[in-house]
């Protein structure tokens, strides 16, 4: 059941209180996580940058450590999120990872990161603990997704393991297995919506062909799923994995990406006092990220920020009255509100440039190892893939055979509206050429190696 309509500061309280009671039984592996960090390396990007879909990839690799997903669900239940934090942007500098002050904040955003951090090794769900376990974990990310829903963590644990059961009986899993987090989050999800209607299946990640197949005449909504958000849309499906240890802490990399962070490489390097900084600076040509940001203001998810009434931008504002006077999407970077009555594609120029900007000044003002690595080669031949994922994980220094194995094959779209493929910004070229025109674009651009006055193709 729905509880009765309240206010987003309302909503959070109510979060934080059912995240610190799943908590007391999802204990994390290590003490004192963020100290015991030897190494972190933080893919920095815009949004639309690629960076879902890149580090999908490096996420095969058992030797690297990651999070289940983005880092801002964590920073929101620690107050370390606007408006909370008193700032009005996604910034967090190094003073914000520093007690005083920030001690209680600080604590459970360790704990956050500490019972989410794993490495993607195939874990069974062979006994009852590791089921436990996993029921737990998923029940903490529903209850994040869906906080204006009071979940019955009883009954999400039964209808997840009717649907493992559904799997064995059905799909030829072996019990205790765990083969397709995307297709076992179908069939939970069948079941969750008996009791609660609410969770729409096309606010998460899933692809199209499993949601034609288990929730015909569920339609595609319009509109924030919550009046808070806790995590943006579309929502990440999990899969057991093995908790990390101490040790793997000291010995191998943790990778953190989420776009936002392009504003917070000086509270990350704050946050783990005792690990080497490194940065994967993974840029795309201007205009396939804004045109893919473009893309994601008119889809329905991406929804990121509540700022009531104070958005009037043309082309998303006017287009979807209901909440694009309301909600921001993506990064909300420094100096937004100069754009709060822009065109969109202005607002998306200004997202793509701001953060390769303040990307590009922290490095020069800070001695960082950093490896630049452009989308265009990722998804480009199979040559131009091997060639970059070698080169990655020599940088890394992991095997890369587990990369390349995926790199050879036909790639999804991860967190996309459609499949990414260079130049699909042609469809608006009209639209976007003023906007690459901007000399700030221009010069950021050539900063990052693309010539837009004399090589408009990206090559």
């Amino acid at each position: 059941m729905s509880p009765p309509a309240c206010s987003p500061a309302d909503l959070l309280a109510q979060a934080q209180a059912t995240s610190r009671l799943i908590n007391r039984e999802r204990q994390p592996q290590v003490a004192g996580f963020l100290a015991q960090i030897r190494e972190v390396v933080v893919i920095a990007s815009s949004s639309r940058g690629g960076s879902s879909i890149f580090t999908e990839i490096l996420r095969q690799s058992p030797e690297l450590i990651h999070f289940r997903g983005e880092i801002n669900p964590f920073l929101t239940l620690a107050g370390l999120a606007p408006p909370e934090n008193g700032r009005e942007d996604d910034g967090l500098d190094g003073w914000d990872a520093r007690p005083p002050g920030q001690q209680a904040r600080l604590m459970a955003l360790e704990q956050e990161l500490a019972l989410d951090a794993g490495i993607n090794r195939p874990a069974a769900l062979a006994t009852p603990d590791r089921r436990r376990r996993f029921f737990l974990d998923l029940g903490w990310r529903i209850a994040m997704q869906w906080p204006q829903l009071e979940i019955d963590q009883d009954f999400l644990a039964s209808q997840a393991q009717a649907s493992l059961d559904d799997l064995v009986r059905e799909h030829v899993w072996e019990a205790g297995e765990f083969m397709d987090a995307q297709l076992f989050h179908a069939l939970f999800l069948v079941r969750m919506r008996s009791r609660y209607p609410q969770i729409n299946p096309h606010y998460y990640d899933l692809s199209p062909d499993l949601i034609a197949a288990h929730f015909q005449g569920v339609e595609i909504p319009w509109g924030p799923p919550a009046p808070l958000l806790i995590e943006e849309p579309p929502y990440v499906t999990i899969a057991p994995r093995h908790p990390v240890e101490a040790t793997a802490l000291k010995r191998q990399p943790l990778i953190i990406k989420t776009p936002s962070n392009a504003y917070r490489l000086a509270f990350l390097r704050a946050l783990f006092p005792l690990a080497r900084l490194r940065i994967l600076h993974l840029t795309r040509h201007p205009a396939d990220s804004i045109n893919g940001l473009i893309d994601g203001w008119r889809y329905h998810g991406f929804f990121s920020h509540h700022l009531a009434g104070q958005l009037a931008i043309g082309g998303y504002s006017d287009r979807f009255p209901d909440w694009g006077r309301h909600w921001w999407k993506y990064d909300l970077p420094p100096g937004w509100r100069a754009l709060s009555s822009a065109r969109l594609e202005q607002v998306c120029g200004y997202q793509w440039r701001k953060a390769h900007q303040s990307i590009l000044a922290y490095l020069a003002a800070n001695p960082v190892e950093t490896l630049s690595v452009r989308f265009e080669e990722v998804i480009g031949t199979l040559a131009a893939r091997a060639r970059v994922f070698n080169r990655i994980a020599a940088w890394l220094a992991i095997d890369p055979e587990p990369l390349l194995s995926t790199v050879t094959g036909e790639m999804p779209p991860v967190m996309a509206t459609v499949r990414p493929r260079q130049r699909r910004w042609f469809k608006r070229e009209e639209l976007l050429r003023p906007v690459l025109a901007d000399p700030a674009i221009v010069d950021t651009a050539r900063r990052l190696g693309y010539d837009l006055e004399h090589d408009p193709n990206g090559q």
